[in-house]
């Protein structure tokens, strides 16, 4: 049976030392109540979770107005024992500095973890979407990347996004893969690719029509509007 990264939730989740210090995210109360309210997290492609961690991250602020609840997901015993070490740099850094309230310390961001997740969260232990924060999220296969944009180009939804579309102008590229996007975001059974469709940009803003595909059922599940601001 594959391991449910919530259990491990309800069971233990390190607490940053200034949120300890406000007396938040203490007892099993909090953990129950994330663990009830996230969805299955899924391993990607063929890979199986070895373990994670939790973590209720401090906002940097004092008193906090909320916090940001982290997983670091590892495929492996060697990634765990990497994650673990980093985890306690951390800590060992963390507490060095602690040396009274005003001062600012070093959160938990930034770990090493075949998977990282990041959601906020108020202060009664309600988290909102997790979002995937590995940046490998972006690296994407050319052989995933030729079949994604095979798969959107030759789907009715496309076909009639040209068809109905108004006048595209010239330059603005072809069907760009852009993202994975994990089941807890999507709402997806499995790991999908975000397909980008730019529509219009005028040098500071596009937009255009992004298709979420399966390469497994190779075929497009869902579909949006985006919008983006250049750098």
């Amino acid at each position: 049976m594959a391991l449910d990264l919530r259990d491990l939730l309800r069971n233990e989740m390190r607490v940053h030392p200034r949120l300890a210090q406000q007396g938040l995210f203490a007892g099993a109360d909090a953990r129950v109540r994330m663990a009830a309210t996230i969805p299955p997290l899924v391993p990607f492609g063929d890979a199986d979770y070895h373990g994670a961690v939790w973590v209720a991250d401090w906002d940097h602020r004092i008193p906090s107005r909320q916090a940001v609840l982290r997983v670091y997901a590892c495929y492996t015993p060697s990634a765990r024992r990497e994650l673990d070490d980093a985890l306690e740099a951390r800590q060992r850094e963390i507490d060095a500095e602690d040396l009274f309230p005003e001062f600012d310390v070093p959160d938990f961001g930034g770990l090493p973890a075949d998977e990282a997740y990041e959601a906020e969260t108020d202060l009664t232990g309600s988290p909102g979407r997790l979002r995937l924060v590995s940046e490998w999220r972006r690296q994407i296969q050319p052989a995933a990347a030729a079949h994604a944009v095979e798969i959107v180009r030759s789907s009715a939804p496309f076909r009639e996004l040209r068809v109905n579309g108004r006048v595209r102008p010239p330059g603005l590229g072809d069907l760009e893969p852009t993202e994975w996007s994990p089941p807890c975001e999507s709402g997806h059974v499995r790991w999908a690719l975000d397909v980008w469709y730019l529509l219009t940009f005028n040098g500071m803003i596009g937009e255009g029509r992004a298709f979420l595909v399966d390469l497994v059922e190779r075929q497009v599940v869902r579909e949006r509007d985006f919008q983006f601001r250049a750098g």
